[in-house]
């Protein structure tokens, strides 16, 4: 949309807002919209700027779609002969129950009449839509634009809830390129060139926003027809498949009847000459009495109930038909594809699931959720968030050899709380694709978010799997739909590079370097390692982290250069409770206690390998409100004088794992007490952390990292367990000594930020330590400065 229609939607609806004259009525929906948001507790001018917002672009929307029909219908007065006139609300209600009644478009047109229907009568509404359909008119004079979901973008701009629906919606690039990934056009089991042969398949997007999946879908379809058709000599027909599929193929499920309404316009403007009779979008009912869960209510089988009040909760499930609402249920059918960028909040730090509703019913959609997950046994965590359910039942609902094409947290490739959905997926699929951005300030695929992201393809494989996965890297996000089908061809072409193998395999069309793609074999996706290719934008620092977790040091442009004894963390060390446990069972204060403790991460102070305790604990007389009480005792007896970071800022950090004369525990660092036969607790200590920031150290710990937003990242505890780290037992009483005199040389230098890890001397110091202790033939440098240049750190591209 261009820059004055944008402004002047936005004009009108803040205008609308002071005034309280449109879109708010005494009566019917918009009155109902207040009381509920009201009931929530949400702020009042908030919620009618709100409402006012989205209620104005369903207006324009359905206006835009109304002018498009009636250039092909004369029973239907022309919308700017309407806006002319006076009473337009009740014209529009007319016109609209007409096209419902007569043509159908009903998840198009229900809502708008709706809003529309209670404008009837309100003062000075006319003044208002007359501005809209001005809007409107406009936009449908550009009949190009007609194509490009341009109410989808604004709504996402406009929705003030995302975070609470979980409802990131994806990009136009990103879901081109997903689509175009998996609806392959050499897919042998599909004539393209054949109509009839496409209105068999099923495709469904079960939690589908605003379609832009779903008509990603549709316009590769088309694509493939087109060229199906051509190769054959034979004219396309264009219009015959884009009404098989909105009438047969797509389905559409949400949980927001706004989002549905946009949908539906998005997958019919396409080709707005084509008459539909029918549309697979439905809303679904989330909350109220019953405790709907809208799509996952698919946990118990096909059918799921369908919303009746557009706006809130259902006091029955029905289904909108051209001939009216009718009570009922829908059955969703066995899917070909399902196609998903599904809600991804999670059930920690707040507990957001379902975070639209009321706390009552949100703690009893929680606890429904859980058991159902529970009941049917599932294969997903809810501690992931929704996103992993939303997979575990679109799983259920495929055919045999059914593919999924998903847009989901980046934490899905080494995430504890995903281990289910990986397995799920590792065991049952051929994952096709794994695509990430390492692109700085890029790391997303949705919409109004700067969370990792990535995108995945995966076919059904009932009789297992052995084919491998190509992990592609991109340092450049396609920017538009075209560079989108640019990167989809490049990725299906190349072969990628094997970790265990030699050279960089690049994806570039002429000057402009897309990305880079590695080849993992399918033991790898089935043992649920999905983070080792993925994990580097280089391919020569992911080949390094792959060798390091063989105990072979690998430098890129020396080759292997030794080998180093390596053992499990959880071998020679035990972490200690996590932040939450601590909370149950102290207060902090900064008056010392005999409980020390190290508080917080200020990397502008935190610039040392040795620290001082900088706050102090007391032990908990009673629980705290709706928490339990902790055993501060036992709590204590798992403080270390080792401390690795739990949550890092990668641009900003200086050292990821400290030391203390005293036992500590910490809210944003690991507690690790250590333990070896025959070796002291402090040198061991030492020597841990000497290896923790060294180049093969920050090497290991940035593999098994959880990439929440981009630089921003976690290392979970059970990861860390499982890291392979420096074996000091391994070494001669010589190497041990030389590292520890080491270490007691660099523990109180100050290190430079990691960014400027290549040029940092005592980082360089740290590395010839080991060097030496090791008997590299080489040294370490190179992956210094290969680490420094990754985009997760620096902030740039290599």
């Amino acid at each position: 949309m261009d820059r004055v229609t944008r402004s002047s939607i936005q004009r009108r609806c803040h205008n609308a807002s002071e005034q309280r004259l449109v879109f708010l009525p005494r009566q019917g929906v918009g009155q109902k919209m207040k009381r509920r948001m009201k009931n929530r507790e949400m702020p009042p001018v908030d919620a009618e700027l709100k409402v006012c917002r989205i209620a104005a672009l369903t207006l324009v929307n359905a206006m835009i779609f109304h002018q498009v029909i009636a250039t092909r219908d004369h029973k239907i007065k022309a919308l700017s002969r309407i806006a002319e006139g006076n009473n337009i609300a009740e014209s529009l209600v007319e016109a609209w129950t007409y096209i419902k009644d007569k043509i159908d478009y009903v998840p198009i047109f229900t809502t708008a009449t709706e809003i529309a229907r209670d404008l009837v009568g309100v003062p000075d509404s006319d003044k208002a839509l007359r501005m809209l359909a001005r809007s409107a008119l406009r936009i449908t004079g550009q009949k190009a634009a007609l194509r490009h979901d341009l109410m989808g973008r604004i709504y996402h701009r406009l929705l003030a809830d995302a975070k609470y629906f979980g409802a990131f919606y994806t990009t136009v690039p990103a879901a081109a390129l997903l689509l175009k990934l998996t609806l392959d056009y050499d897919d042998e089991d599909i004539d393209w060139s054949d109509v009839e042969a496409i209105k068999k398949l099923h495709i469904a997007d079960l939690a589908c926003g605003t379609g832009t999946l779903l008509k990603a879908a549709l316009q590769t379809i088309l694509e493939n027809h087109v060229r199906a058709r051509t190769e054959y000599g034979r004219l396309p027909s264009i219009p015959a498949v884009h009404q098989a599929m909105v009438e047969h193929v797509l389905w559409g499920l949400d949980v927001v009847p706004t989002a549905i309404h946009l949908a539906g316009s998005a997958l019919a403007l396409h080709e707005p000459d084509v008459v539909f009779s029918d549309m697979k979008l439905m809303t679904l009912p989330i909350g109220g009495p019953k405790d709907y869960l809208g799509s996952l209510d698919l946990i118990h089988g096909r059918k799921v109930a369908l919303q009746a009040d557009l706006y809130g909760p259902p006091d029955a499930p029905k289904r909108m038909a051209a001939s009216g609402e009718v009570a009922d249920t829908v059955e969703v059918p066995e899917l070909d594809l399902c196609v998903m960028n599904p809600p991804f909040t999670r059930s920690v730090g707040g507990n957001l699931l379902f975070g639209h509703a009321p706390e009552k019913e949100r703690k009893r959609m929680q606890a429904r959720l859980k058991r159902v997950v529970a009941e049917e046994g599932l294969p997903a965590n809810i501690t992931a968030g929704l996103g992993s359910a939303f997979v575990a039942i679109a799983h259920k609902k495929l055919k045999p050899n059914g593919k999924l094409a998903l847009v989901l947290p980046r934490a899905l490739l080494s995430g504890v709380a995903w281990q289910a959905t990986r397995t799920l997926l590792g065991n049952s699929y051929h994952v096709k694709y794994i695509v990430v951005s390492h692109q700085p300030g890029s790391w997303n695929f949705s919409e109004n978010t700067s969370l990792s992201e990535c995108l995945i393809v995966a076919e059904q494989m009932p009789g297992g799997n052995a084919h491998p996965t190509k992990v592609v890297n991109l340092w450049t996000k396609p920017r538009n739909s075209v560079e989108a089908l640019t990167v989809a061809a490049l990725a299906r072409s190349h072969e990628g590079a094997a970790l265990d193998g030699v050279g960089t395999d690049e994806i570039k069309s002429g000057d402009v370097k897309y990305g880079e793609i590695i080849l993992c074999g399918s033991d790898q996706i089935s043992s649920g390692n999905w983070n080792q290719g993925a994990a580097f934008a280089q391919t020569e620092v992911c080949r390094a982290a792959c060798f390091l977790a063989g105990s072979r040091v690998y430098v890129p442009g020396a080759g292997v250069i030794g080998e180093v004894p390596l053992v499990r963390l959880k071998a020679i060390a035990d972490l200690g409770p996590d932040r939450r446990d601590i909370a149950d069972g102290f207060n902090d204060t900064s008056s010392e206690t005999e409980y020390a403790a190290f508080w917080g991460h200020d990397t502008d102070t935190v610039r040392t390998i040795r620290q001082r305790p900088n706050r102090y604990l007391v032990a908990l007389a009673k629980a705290k409100k709706g928490r339990p009480l902790r055993d501060a005792a036992l709590l204590w007896s798992r403080a270390g004088k080792l401390l690795i970071s739990e949550r890092v800022r990668l641009n900003t950090i200086r050292t990821l794992a400290i030391t203390f004369d005293e036992p500590v525990l910490s809210n944003t660092w690991w507690p690790v007490s250590t333990y070896a036969e025959g070796i002291s607790a402090d040198a061991l200590n030492g020597i841990l952390a000497l290896w923790l920031n060294s180049s093969l150290g920050l090497l290991s710990l940035m593999a098994a990292r959880v990439d929440t937003e981009g630089a921003w990242v976690e290392m979970k505890k059970p990861i860390l367990e499982e890291i392979m780290v420096l074996d000091p037992r391994a070494l001669a009483v010589s190497s041990r000594d030389a590292l520890g005199r080491a270490f007691d040389s660099v523990k109180r230098m100050e290190l430079q930020p990691l960014p400027h890890m290549a040029t940092d001397m005592v980082r360089e110091q740290i590395d010839e330590a080991l060097e030496k202790a090791l008997g590299l033939k080489g040294t370490l440098g190179q992956i210094r400065s290969m680490l420094a240049a990754e985009p997760v750190i620096s902030g740039a591209l290599p």
